[in-house]
């Protein structure tokens, strides 16, 4: 079961918008430009590494700080950490 409900959590982060992470940011408090957002979201498209493993998390975080900056990475993850919080299922991103 969390199997699937990684894959589907994965299936989402590929489905991002813009729209949805900027609301996101405004939400989490999380500063994030329209410009940074669409590079993420770009990113996160193509993105392989499973964000449940902490090497892969590592990993997509760091191309991320490649192509923003290591700040707007931190936020990222910071938002993934928010979002797992609210959905009861933070434990999964040890």
């Amino acid at each position: 079961m969390k199997q699937v409900a990684q894959q589907f959590v994965m299936q989402k982060l590929k489905q991002l918008t813009v729209h949805d992470l900027m609301s996101y940011s405004k939400q989490y408090t999380i500063p994030i430009s329209k410009s940074e957002a669409e590079l993420i979201v770009k990113a996160l498209r193509k993105n392989k590494e499973n964000p449940f493993e902490p090497n892969g998390r590592k990993r997509m975080l760091t191309k991320l700080a490649a192509i923003t900056s290591k700040d707007t990475a931190r936020s990222v993850n910071r938002l993934l950490m928010e979002l797992a919080k609210e959905h009861g299922v933070a434990h999964w991103l040890k």
